[in-house]
């Protein structure tokens, strides 16, 4: 069995004489959450695009391995019809995917949609969801999410992100694109960094942890790199460690030996991805 769902080979846009994406090779293995990041107007919505068959490549292909004749697609923004219910905006497109609607309601009535509300009364926050929804329903295999926690509350948020777990943890592939980097720190497997439409990073999330710690020396920082994968800012006070869950007991059993304050331990996986291979200043969010 071919172990990809998505493969693209030298997928390239113009729009008139500009070219947009520059031939992108990007492949996805069944199961892996990919997070795509990059600043506005770097091509993500149109790599998107391209991927779910909304537009046509200049040049290039996209190779889809999926088991069921459609993918869930959630849009960045999206109109359905104002006047229609939103029963009957699930049923529609229930019946579109020839899928049992049951699931798809019930899912509705957990987040508190009221089906028989018309649309155009919707909060922003409820029309994600039911854009959620809509690309849950029929259970595809591959979802693409462009910017799914975006305007969202608190607690939709936390809903949201509940939701997108729950697919991925169900073996279901997911490209999911935000500016949002905690998110992708939750949810994904794999990192791909675009800019200018180009692709420049493309990698599994490797662990990391950094620890905010009193000064440390350059002869004890020499001692512990010999168990542990280690480097330190200026200052020496923002140690980061690339090691796993389980070693982070180890590295503070150590630090604190040597008679180093710990003040703080945070993961900061993709944060120093896109640091390193954006060369930006970000916080939670890009």
């Amino acid at each position: 069995m071919n172990k990809y769902i998505l493969r693209t080979r030298n997928l390239t846009k113009s729009f008139g004489k500009t070219e947009i994406l520059h031939g992108i090779d990007l492949s996805i293995e069944y199961g892996e959450a990919y997070g795509l990041i990059g600043q506005n107007g770097a091509g993500k919505t149109t790599l998107l695009r391209l991927i779910s068959g909304l537009m046509k490549p200049t040049k290039g292909t996209v190779n889809l391995q999926t088991g069921k004749t459609f993918i869930g697609y959630m849009p960045q923004s999206c109109r359905f019809d104002d006047n229609t219910t939103v029963s009957d905006t699930i049923r529609f497109f229930a019946r579109l995917r020839d899928a049992d609607v049951k699931e798809s309601i019930l899912l509705g009535e957990k987040l508190k949609l009221d089906m028989s509300k018309k649309v155009k009364y919707l909060s922003p926050g409820q029309q994600k969801k039911l854009q959620m929804i809509i690309a849950m329903t029929g259970e595809p295999d591959l979802y693409i999410l462009d910017e799914p926690t975006a305007g969202l509350d608190p607690n939709a948020t936390l809903e949201m992100k509940g939701i997108i777990k729950g697919i991925h943890e169900k073996g279901k592939s997911i490209i999911i694109s935000s500016h949002i980097l905690q998110d992708m720190d939750e949810i994904c497997t794999n990192i791909a960094i675009m800019q200018n439409g180009v692709l420049t990073y493309n990698n599994e999330i490797e662990t990391c942890y950094v620890f905010k710690i009193a000064e440390i020396s350059p002869q004890v920082l020499d001692m512990l790199s010999n168990d542990f994968y280690l480097s330190v800012d200026e200052l020496g006070t923002t140690l980061t460690a690339k090691i796993t869950k389980e070693q982070v007991p180890q590295l503070i059993s150590s630090l604190t030996t040597h008679s180093i304050s710990i003040f703080e331990v945070t993961a900061s996986n993709v944060k120093r991805i896109v640091q390193e291979h954006l060369h930006l200043i970000v916080s939670n969010d890009l």
